[in-house]
């Protein structure tokens, strides 16, 4: 693991604290009956208490996969694996290797409609991967890492629906075949132009370079926006979010192989880091959320920026399991 070491006075938690944390996490867990110890072990060292703290949120944070698996019936394994009786009656070594094999599997197993969305998609890619297609009427688009897309051309449409991720396009000039691009947000109509599409919590993020579109939200039967070159705007289930002008340099940075940052907090950092790792990174300390970032990365290579992060800020890195990355 990353970050060993640490003294009483710099500040920073011993790994072995982390450790042992973990382990009176699992044991408390399973069993109120260890609270005397617990309690003499944190009077040990006053560091035992901010390590503990920082494995409680670490798991905190693991809940929220946990409860989005929950909805769908590919997460009845999970289920299974967690009850107690399963995970927690085991030796104390062995309770922090499957805590942490647990931890990996929520995180890193695909959300159930992520695995429906790729199913139902024509071309899919991977975390860290981009892909370019050309369409049957001579269209081009580029697939961003983590996306899925459904294709259908016809002789009189051309329907196309972003199940999740980003993707620029580059659509031929048809007036008798409206290009149509829908998301679970709502549609982007245009006949001839390039524009960037982006699907994240805030709802389907559009960017026009060049020609016209138009902006449909899916709940708001009759209302429409149109873009024009240089100008974007959020598409939401009910509405159409403000016109703005956006920095093409960072928008369509991905296209180029770069992740370009701009004084940007590093909770934004890191989940735009997460879509192109496979494994996940957690912010284990709440200040550090608003450091900010900026600079531009090559988004082949997380790790490198990992590093520049841990170099240039007071964070500090945990790796576990060779996938999960702590940042604290």
């Amino acid at each position: 693991m990353a970050g060993e070491g640490g003294g009483p006075g710099d500040g920073a938690l011993p790994e072995k604290f982390l450790k042992q944390a973990a382990i009176w996490h699992a044991r408390l867990r399973e069993d109120d009956r260890h609270r005397k110890a617990f309690a003499l072990w944190l009077g040990e060292d006053p560091r035992k208490a901010e390590a503990f703290r920082q494995t409680e949120r670490l798991w905190a944070a693991l809940e929220a996969p946990t409860a989005a698996l929950a909805t769908d019936g590919a997460a009845l394994m999970v289920r299974r694996q967690r009850r107690p009786p399963i995970i927690w009656r085991r030796s104390a070594g062995r309770r922090v290797a499957l805590a942490v094999v647990l931890a990996l599997g929520l995180v890193l197993a695909p959300r159930g409609q992520g695995l429906i969305d790729s199913l139902r998609a024509d071309d899919v890619t991977a975390p860290g991967e981009r892909r370019s297609l050309v369409l049957a009427d001579g269209s081009v688009v580029a697939l961003n890492t983590d996306s899925a897309l459904a294709v259908a051309m016809g002789g009189d449409h051309r329907r196309l629906r972003l199940f999740r991720g980003e993707a620029w396009f580059e659509v031929a000039h048809d007036a008798r075949r409206p290009f149509v691009v829908e998301t679970g947000d709502g549609t982007v109509t245009v006949t001839g132009t390039r524009f960037n599409l982006r699907i994240d919590e805030a709802g389907t993020r559009v960017s026009l370079s060049e020609g016209r579109v138009e902006l449909s939200p899916a709940h708001a039967a009759g209302q429409v926006k149109i873009l024009r070159p240089g100008e974007q705007a959020v598409v939401g289930k009910t509405a159409v979010g403000a016109i703005d002008t956006f920095d093409a340099t960072a928008v369509t940075g991905w296209r180029r192989g770069q992740i370009v940052f701009y004084d940007t907090a590093l909770r934004q950092v890191v989940a735009e880091l997460n879509r192109y790792r496979r494994g996940p990174i957690l912010l284990a300390r709440r200040d550090l959320a608003d450091l900010r970032v900026s600079g531009v990365f090559d988004v082949s290579d997380p790790e490198g920026v990992l590093a520049a992060l841990t170099g240039t800020l007071p964070v500090r890195m945990t790796k576990v399991g060779g996938l999960l990355v702590v940042l604290r």
